[in-house]
């Protein structure tokens, strides 16, 4: 198994192994979604680069529909810390998602390319 997998297969990554997934997926040797489950106005001051969707805890349930399509995909998600991103995935494998992955101390631990307003 390659590193990558090895990445996708674990239920918490940090910072750098984003990072690291991230810089595969631009060379496409990989593909998964990163979604961002802070609100709109938190992601619209700092976000990391690369976010596919934005579902805010707080609209959920109507939000997730966007990826209702995407349940055998590898999906990352994030927050702040951890801890909401932690709520979403226990969420989405409940509804069926397979593989979801929390980034583990959230963008604050995350030191690759971020866009900030």
């Amino acid at each position: 198994m390659s590193k990558t997998d090895d990445l996708l297969e674990k239920d918490e990554i940090n910072g750098e192994e984003l990072e690291y997934l991230l810089l595969e997926r631009k060379k496409e040797r990989v593909e998964f979604l990163l979604v961002d489950v802070r609100e709109e106005y938190e992601y619209n001051q700092k976000r990391i680069v690369g976010v596919d969707y934005l579902i805010p805890l707080s609209d959920f349930f109507n939000k997730v529909q966007q990826i209702e399509s995407c349940k055998s995909k590898h999906i990352i998600a994030k927050c702040k810390l951890g801890g909401r991103s932690a709520q979403a995935q226990m969420q989405l494998k409940r509804m069926g998602f397979k593989h979801v992955i929390n980034l583990a101390g959230g963008i604050a631990n995350f030191s690759g390319d971020i866009k900030q307003k």
